[in-house]
């Protein structure tokens, strides 16, 4: 039997998920030119924007519905109490 072939084969860190060469990721990214890095560095600003205004968004709407069922809510107990006073006084 030949030793080569019943050696497992073994992978460099990361090489099942990079596109770069069997050298490593460092490499790639270092030769990456300052522009490329550069738009990756705004594409993740603005899907962290994106996600933070959304955040917020979905918050402040949340906030917005529990103000107005409370709102509804308050009348019925007003009148719940004037009903309760009316009846006493008869």
């Amino acid at each position: 039997m030949n030793s080569t072939a019943a050696a497992p084969r073994t992978l460099a860190a990361g090489a099942c998920c990079s596109l770069a060469p069997a050298g490593g990721a460092a490499r790639a990214e270092a030769a990456a030119p300052p522009l490329a890095k550069a738009a990756q560095i705004a594409v993740l600003c603005v899907l962290c924007l994106t996600v933070a205004c959304g955040i917020l968004f979905l918050g402040c709407n949340l906030l917005l519905k529990v103000e107005s069922l409370a709102a509804q809510l308050a009348p019925e107990r007003r009148l719940s109490r004037d009903a309760d006073l009316g009846a006493e006084g008869t």
